[in-house]
């Protein structure tokens, strides 16, 4: 099974989804369509017999670099709509019964970044970048990565990403456990399609209650700093 969209791709294989980040600017920006997108093959994966593990990867350059600039375009009213959508398309990693795996072989950065940091496992390359440089121009993050990282990483290291935009390896982000694990770019989709297998042999009802366990309260707190993370979000425009 395989289907093409606009913004991404998915296909099953050996019961494992996998939804592949590619516009045609080879940016994998993120917009409302990009979020309705991605929400639907979630949907897809969520429901499907056939998927045990779901997979989010981008290409050799780009996971993705963040918001579109033309949703940056719009008025206070639209970012604030924009920012609950993504908060909720992003928090939707965390409601699925099925572990989810970010492959990251290029920049993740601002919400690219925050699409990564939600997922339950991060596999990288060397090539692999994460930050949120946005913040220099007053693009903060939005969809629940600054409390995602802080639960992550810690709250001084979270800071100091935030109030420098400052870009980092991957070889970093490992050592503030960040990313599970760095392979080489040519191998990186075969090492994670094993880690895959491996997870498969559990039971799938199993699986799903130690997801379920072990995301409740990141999802909590989530939930009770979405409010916040969006409110500064939407004061971009002013």
């Amino acid at each position: 099974m395989r289907e093409e969209w606009y913004n991404l791709s998915f296909s099953i294989e050996n019961n494992v989804g996998i939804i592949n980040l590619k516009d045609k600017t080879n940016q994998n920006f993120i917009s409302t369509k990009f979020l309705r997108e991605l929400k639907n093959g979630l949907k897809v994966f969520h429901h499907s017999n056939d998927v045990r593990v779901i997979v989010i990867t981008g290409d050799a350059t780009s996971f993705s670099v963040g918001i579109s600039p033309d949703e940056l375009k719009n008025g206070k009213e639209s970012l604030s709509d924009f920012g609950e959508f993504g908060w909720k398309v992003f928090n939707k990693l965390s409601e699925i019964g099925k572990p989810v795996i970010a492959e990251v072989n290029g920049n993740a950065l601002d919400a690219g970044f925050e699409l990564a940091l939600l997922a339950d496992i991060l596999y990288t390359s060397d090539k692999a970048r994460f930050g949120f440089p946005g913040v220099k121009n007053g693009v903060t993050p939005a969809f629940g990565g600054i409390t995602q990282l802080i639960n992550t990483a810690g709250i001084r290291y979270t800071r100091e990403l935030l109030y420098t935009g400052r870009i980092v390896s991957s070889i970093e982000a490992k050592q503030h456990g960040i990313v599970n694990e760095i392979f080489p770019a040519e191998t990186l989709h075969e090492e994670v399609l094993a880690i895959c297998n491996k997870i498969i042999e559990a039971p799938s009802n199993v699986i799903c209650g130690l997801k379920a366990t072990s995301g409740k309260l990141c999802d909590i707190s989530r939930r009770i700093h979405m409010q916040d993370e969006i409110g500064i979000f939407e004061d971009y425009r002013d």
